[in-house]
Order: C-alpha cells, then sequence, then structure tokens
C-alpha cells in the first residue's frame, strides 16, 4: 500500500492500488470531456452564418383574403302563446245554466259561451224597474207641485215657506229617481253578467264549469287564447340582450317540427329575472293558419351581424403566440416575397376553419398552411411557384 500526501491535508490519505486506477480513469475521461467542448466551441466560432439560399426557403400554401358577411347564431328555447290570453268569469253567484263550448272549440267574438240561471237577476231587475217608475212618478208630481208655486210666488200669492218646502220636496224626489235608476242599471249590469261571451276571435284552451254546478263572482270558468299574430316567451343572456337593444333589425326566427317562423321583438325586459337573464316577448309574423299552437316549446335563433372584416381561414392558417396566446395569421408580401404577422380574433370554429377577425382586405394574400413552420419577416415560397 502506497502513502500519499496532500498539501493542506493534516492527516495521510490511504489509497489502495485499486482506487489509484478508479482515480486515474476518472481524470482522464474529465481530460477528454474538456477537449471536445473546447474544440466544438472554437469550431463553432470560426464558422461563418449561412446565406439564405433557395434550398432554405420555406414552401407554403398562399391564399387571398375573402371576407363575408358573418352572422353569430344564438339559439335559445321559447314557449309559445297568443297576443291575447284571457282568463274568462261570470261576474256574479249563481247556479251554472248550460255550457256551450269545451276545450278546443273555435269562437268569434260575441258568441255565448256559457250561462247561470237568470232568473233571480231578471226578477231584481224588474224589482228595480218597479221603484223607479214610482220615483219618476213621485218626481213628476214634485216637479208640477214646485213649477206652480213659484209662479204663484212670483205674483205674491203663495208663501216663501211653502215655496220652499215644495222645492224640497222636488229635490228629495229627483235623488229618489237618480237613486233608482242606478239600481236599475246595477240589475241590468249583473243580468249580464250571467253570460260569458267570447272577448274576440279564439280558442278555448281551458274548461273549469259543469252545468248545475255553484259557481262564484270571479271564479275561473274558462281560459281563452286569442286569434292572431301568436308570441313567443323566452329569455337571454345581458350579452345578447345589450346586442338586441341596440340594433334595429336582428334576424330572428322561431323553429318547431322542421318550419321556421320569421320573428320579431315586441318587448324586451330591462330588468333581469332573479339576475340571470331577460324576459323577451317575440311577436311571429306569420297567417294564423301556420302559427304553432300555444304552449309548445320552441326554438329561437338570434342571428346577430358580426361588424368588421370576417374571413373563414383554414385551421393551418393561425397561430399562436407563445408569450400572450395571442392569435395571429401571416400576410404575404408578393413584392418582397415575406411574410408579416398580423393579428386577428377568432369569432368560431367549424371543420373548415376558422372564422377569423382581421384587417386585411379583399385579395390580400396570407399563408394558409405552413404558418407554425415559419417566422415573422421570413422569406417564402408560395406552393407552385418557380424554383
Amino acid at each position: 500500500m502506497d502513502f500519499i500526501g496532500f498539501p493542506g491535508v493534516p492527516l495521510p490519505i490511504y489509497i489502495t492500488n485499486r482506487s489509484h486506477i478508479f482515480i486515474s480513469a476518472t481524470v482522464k475521461a474529465v481530460l477528454t470531456f474538456t477537449a471536445i467542448s473546447v474544440a466544438a466551441l472554437l469550431q463553432a466560432c470560426s464558422e461563418s452564418p449561412q446565406p439564405i439560399t433557395a434550398e432554405n426557403i420555406k414552401t407554403v400554401s398562399v391564399r387571398e383574403i375573402d371576407n363575408v358577411d358573418y352572422f353569430e347564431a344564438i339559439q335559445l328555447p321559447g314557449i309559445t302563446d297568443t297576443k291575447s290570453q284571457s282568463q274568462l268569469s261570470f261576474g256574479v253567484d249563481g247556479t251554472v245554466s248550460s255550457v256551450r263550448v269545451d276545450i278546443g272549440t273555435q269562437v268569434h267574438a260575441g258568441d255565448m259561451m256559457a250561462s247561470l240561471d237568470q232568473e233571480p237577476y231578471r226578477l231584481a231587475l224588474e224589482n228595480a224597474r218597479s221603484e223607479s217608475e214610482r220615483a219618476r212618478v213621485t218626481f213628476e208630481e214634485a216637479k208640477k207641485n214646485y213649477e206652480r208655486l213659484t209662479s204663484l210666488r212670483a205674483r205674491n200669492l203663495a208663501s216663501a215657506q211653502d215655496l220652499d218646502a215644495s222645492k224640497s220636496t222636488y229635490e228629495n224626489a229627483r235623488a229618489s229617481l237618480r237613486d233608482t235608476q242606478s239600481r236599475v242599471r246595477l240589475a241590468e249590469r249583473d243580468l249580464s253578467k250571467t253570460v260569458i261571451n267570447a272577448p274576440y276571435d279564439g280558442m278555448v284552451s281551458g274548461r273549469r264549469i259543469e252545468p248545475f254546478e255553484e259557481v262564484t263572482a270571479n271564479q275561473v270558468a274558462f281560459t281563452f287564447d286569442g286569434a292572431g299574430a301568436g308570441i313567443v316567451e323566452s329569455s337571454v343572456p345581458e350579452t345578447l340582450a345589450m346586442r338586441l337593444q341596440n340594433r334595429n333589425d336582428p334576424e330572428i326566427s322561431v323553429n318547431h317540427r322542421g318550419r321556421s317562423f320569421r320573428a320579431s321583438v315586441a318587448h324586451l325586459s330591462r330588468r333581469a329575472n332573479e339576475g340571470l337573464d331577460f324576459p323577451v316577448k317575440l311577436q311571429i309574423d306569420a297567417t294564423d293558419e301556420e302559427l304553432p299552437s300555444p304552449g309548445l316549446v320552441v326554438s329561437v335563433t338570434y342571428r346577430i351581424p358580426e361588424e368588421g372584416n370576417i374571413a373563414l381561414v383554414p385551421h393551418g392558417a393561425v397561430v399562436v403566440a407563445p408569450v400572450d396566446g395571442a392569435p395571429f395569421i401571416y400576410r404575404y408580401d408578393q413584392e418582397t416575397g415575406t411574410v408579416s404577422r398580423t393579428p386577428v380574433t377568432i369569432i368560431n370554429s367549424g371543420t373548415q376553419g376558422y372564422w377569423v377577425k382581421n384587417d386585411l382586405t379583399n385579395g390580400d394574400l396570407y399563408v394558409a398552411a405552413g404558418a407554425a413552420f415559419i417566422s415573422d419577416g421570413q422569406r417564402v415560397r408560395p406552393t407552385g411557384a418557380d424554383q
């Protein structure tokens, strides 16, 4: 065993023959790696940059930009309804005498739908008319007497006290007549309320009474849907509500079972429903025969035009910047043969590519394929160009 001393080491280190061989091999490997690295560094420093040649110019696919009108389509559910809907009832208490309509019956304005037993109300009307007639006779007598005393008083043939008494009787009789006449009108009104007539053309959508049933005033007897332009009740999110408020002619369609109807915004609430969306009422622009029945779930499509230059470009044309994640495409300059980065905004994605908003005009060239393998300012060769 050999003894080797190292400067600065207080204790001796004993190295066996095997350890000596291992250390020697390690030192040799380190020296070899250092020599190779230095040689490679010197070689790299001595090489000059390669000039751009036809061999290292990338070949890419180039197309003309084609901006088109783009509509953002948003689909939301809705429920069909009618423009006029009423809950019909009798205006007085009574016993149902007849019911002439049922669910689904089409009626016209003024058609009788149901009636109550009218005899109690006819008797009340006759009694009111009799009282009114007696009050009228009393009034006529009081009036004649007052007019007679007025004439006599003018000739000083009647006392002032008699004239005042006659005037008081006359005024009381007139008030009584007016009161009885009001009772007659109320009795006539009560009698008319024993019958339910259709307020307008429409269809019975609900029936809640039966013959001989005792009903009370304002108890719902029928649900009645008016004919005419149909509506769709729906709701829209805040972003769409703002766009509908700012645009006068959004393109809206109502779709049901393969049929489509044009529609327009009739009412748009300015208050959110439970903080989530805004109620909207749409009017269907179609004839009565074509309208879907009330109460159906339909699909409402809002087509909102997007402003600016919108083009459909292939997926391979769009590159995302690694730093800020902003998408862009490469515009191709035919004169210099170079490309330049042009920012875009992705509006939508489809199987054929991306719909992007851009600053290019129709006819400008852009790299449609191979954009991921080039860089800003690089010279490229369009596919099919001369070598």
